[in-house]
Order: C-alpha cells, then structure tokens, then sequence
C-alpha cells in the first residue's frame, strides 16, 4: 500500500504597504512648527552662553581638618566664584566653616590654597583670596531688576561633580527664613532674604553662582528646602546686591557694619494693600528715643514701602534695606501718611554701637570683642549655689584677634591672669595693654563648661 501524502497548504502574507500618512513624516515643519523650533534654538544658544560665560568663574571648594597624628582629613566641599582680578572668591559661610584648611581647584583644574578674608554669619557669606594669574573675574548684575519668571542657571558642584549646570525660573522673591520640617535652621537669620528658584540645587551647590542668560550673577545659592535633602525644586539664594554689600565691606573693613533706624516695626495686612494700591509695606509701631527715624520725622502708624531705593514689601525687605545702609549715610524713605505718599531722609547708625548702649556694654576695637558686666548663676543639682560677677561676651567680630583665638558669643569671662575686674572699661585696659606685650589668659565659662583661652598676637 502506498504511503499517503501529507498535503500542505502554505499562505503567503501580503506586500506591506506604506500607509498614507508616511509622507507626513518626512514633510516641511509648517511656518508655526518652525516659529517654535527657532524659539527653542534661541533659548538654547542662550543657556550656552550663559553657561559659557560664567563657567571659568565657578571654583569648587574643599575643606579639611588636621587630626592630633597629623594626618589631613577631608571635611566638606562646596563652590564659589571668582568675583575680583585680585583673586577673591563669593561662597557660602557654612561651606568653609568646619574646615581648617581650604582649597580652591578652578575650572582648569588647578589647585590652590585659599586665606579666609572674613565672614559674615547673619548673610551665610564667606569672602576667600587665592594667589593666581589667568582667573576670570564673574560679571554681577543688578538683582533688584530680576523677575519672578525670569530664567536663571545655577552653577556648582553638586555632590562633588564640579562644573554642573542646571535650569529654572525665578520662582519668588523677597523669601525670608523658612523650614520644610518645621524647625528653624539655625544658619537662617529672621532677617534673612532669599531668590526662590526651582533650578535643581543639590549638596555642593551652596555658595556657587545663580546667574542669567547674560552669564552674570544674580545671587549665591545657599540652601534647599527639602525633607530628603536632595533637589525638590525649591532653592534659595542670596541676592547679588546683598553678598556684595557684604563682601565690599569685609575687604575693605575686615568686617561689616549695619544699619540701624530705631523703629519697631509690623506687617501691613493685604487688605490694606489692596486698599491703598501698593504690592505691601511695613508699619512703623514704635520708635526708639531720639533715633534715626524719630529725628527724620517719621512716626507710629507710618507705612514704609522704600528706603534708600529698595522696595520694602515686607518687614525681611525693609530689614535688609536697613543693614544695607552703611553707617554715618544719609538715606531717602518713601512712606505713606494719611493716604498720602510722603518722603524722608534719615542718618541710618550703626547697630552694634546701638545694641551696646542699650546693653551697657563696650566694645574692644583692638581685640574685635564686645562684652557687658553681667553675673553667672552656679548651680549644682539644679540648685542655686552662688552668683559670679564677670562679663558676658556679646559679639566677636569674624576675623578678628578674639575671634582666631576662639571666643564666642555667649562666652562669660571671670577672670584674667587670675585678676578680677569691676568693670568693662578697666578689663578692656588691661587686655589690649597685655596682648600687646605678651599674652593674657582669660578663664571663662562656655555654657556649664569652664576653660581658658590665651588671647595674644599670635592669635592674628
């Protein structure tokens, strides 16, 4: 019998054919599609230049600290820019704080030991010198004229990848301190002021720069705002005007004096705003004695929405137009009285000098120490045991003699060579006359803590 045969019907599948919508694909883009495209172009040979421009300005910073075996251990990293020919840099006061030792590697990558010029806590600013040729000095712009919208890059070195460069807009102005826990940082002073941006700023971005599409810089990127401590979209940067109002006179006074006014001062409700027609202001509520304001005139329930050029929106605004005011100048206030619009012109003075002749207290111009009589209450057990007379230390200029020796605010002084004093004016005597010829050993309390700290001029 004959095998049978397994029959097999094949089925062949149709051509493909290209479906009619194909020639869309490769077709012109319409007018509008090109409109955009140039747009987009434009706005990306913009980034470039900006990116460009301040990029060789943009220095990465390392800390580090020397253990007791002498061996060099790193500490932190952050960024900076170069702002003078001279060598200065811009960056942040907690970026170089816990470090003793500090090097800047510049963007040909280039190495160089930096000398701290000074600091200025209440701002988070930092001014450092380095010794080098070829540096290109960052170009600044005025950072009253930035608007919210306005597109801004932020340049730094985000965990230590030097040279990064982000994106975003100006997202608010005019912030003041904040907290996304609700806890105060402590860095963060009530009167601070802060350009929100929502270009990515990560750790090892403080201190570097936020500039436009100019390439020039509009503030120094501080902090974020974030629960996990990485990027969210909410940054915040020291303006330009302020860093260098603070820079200006730490270079050329080693330190910086602000501005006082003697006023008392609330917000102005938004209703009242609207009312009046105005983005804000602030209530005058009280005014200190025969101060600046008093002797220009102003008075309780006065609204104050600019002094010396600033727009004083808010009472952060109005602080900083303050201390932005140096001492001993003459500034022009717009107010509003009854309805009316209104202009004065006020002496600002100096704030130390101010918060020391209300606190009794003296300053040590020699040492860079400020203290006030006061007495320490010793306790043992939570019990009251007995009183020590002595001063308490209320401001240590950064930079200064008491500061490079260690003092801090808050410091109580007893004791000098195991000399007691009566009063401020004769301890003062006694420690400029010392640490002029030699030396002078202050026993001091720092908390429950006693200690000791030899104040001379080596401590310079």
């Amino acid at each position: 019998m004959r095998p049978s045969r397994l029959l097999c019907t094949v089925v062949l599948a149709p051509m493909f054919t290209v479906p009619a919508f194909a020639d869309s694909i490769t077709a012109e883009p319409s007018e509008t599609q090109q409109r955009s495209m140039t747009i987009a172009n434009d706005l990306s040979a913009a980034f470039e230049h900006a990116a460009e421009t301040i990029e060789p300005s943009v220095v990465h910073i390392i800390t580090s600290t020397r253990n007791r075996r002498g061996f060099q251990k790193q500490s932190g990293v952050g960024s900076g820019v170069i702002v003078d020919e001279r060598g200065y840099i811009l960056t942040n006061n907690h970026v170089i704080e816990t470090g003793q030792y500090i090097t800047v590697r510049l963007n040909d990558n280039r190495e160089i030991a930096a000398e701290l010029i000074g600091t200025f806590e209440e701002s988070d600013i930092a001014v450092l010198k380095i010794d080098a040729d070829n540096i290109t000095p960052a170009e600044f712009a005025d950072s009253e004229n930035l608007k919210v919208g306005q597109w801004v890059l932020a340049v730094g070195s985000p965990f230590g990848f030097q040279q990064t460069v982000t994106a975003g807009i100006v997202s608010a102005k005019g912030r003041g301190s904040f907290s996304p826990t609700g806890d105060q940082d402590p860095r963060l002073d009530a009167f601070q002021e802060y350009i929100q941006t929502d270009a990515a700023i990560n750790p090892g971005n403080s201190g570097g720069p936020l500039v436009d599409l100019h390439g020039r810089v509009v503030g120094i990127n501080t902090a974020i705002a974030s629960r996990s401590g990485g990027n969210n979209g909410l940054g915040f940067t020291i303006p330009a005007d302020i860093a260098q109002a603070v820079m200006h006179s730490i270079i050329e006074h080693g330190h910086v004096s602000r501005g006082w006014l003697g006023v008392a001062m609330a917000a102005l409700e938004p209703t009242e705003a609207i009312r009046l027609g105005i983005d804000g202001g602030v209530v005058i509520t009280g005014l200190s004695g025969e101060g600046p304001a008093y002797k220009a005139g102003l008075r309780d329930g006065d609204i104050i929405v600019s002094l010396a050029g600033r727009t004083t929106e808010n009472m952060i605004r109005l602080g900083n137009a303050i201390m932005l005011a140096r001492p001993g100048t003459a500034v022009e206030i717009d107010f509003i009285r009854d309805d009316k619009q209104e202009q004065a012109t006020a002496v600002v003075e100096d704030r130390e000098e101010q918060t020391l002749l209300a606190l009794k207290g003296v300053r040590i111009e020699e040492l860079g120490l400020s203290i006030r009589g006061n007495e320490l209450v010793l306790t043992q057990s939570r019990r009251r045991r007995s009183t020590l007379q002595g001063f308490e230390v209320l401001a240590v200029r950064s930079g200064s003699l008491a500061d490079d020796a260690g003092f801090q605010q808050g410091d109580f002084i007893y004791e000098i060579d195991n000399k007691s004093f009566l009063d401020p004016d004769g301890l003062a005597e006694y420690l400029v006359n010392e640490t002029a010829n030699g030396s002078a050993r202050v026993q001091l309390y720092r908390g429950s803590a006693r200690g000791y700290i030899d104040l001379s001029q080596e401590n310079d």
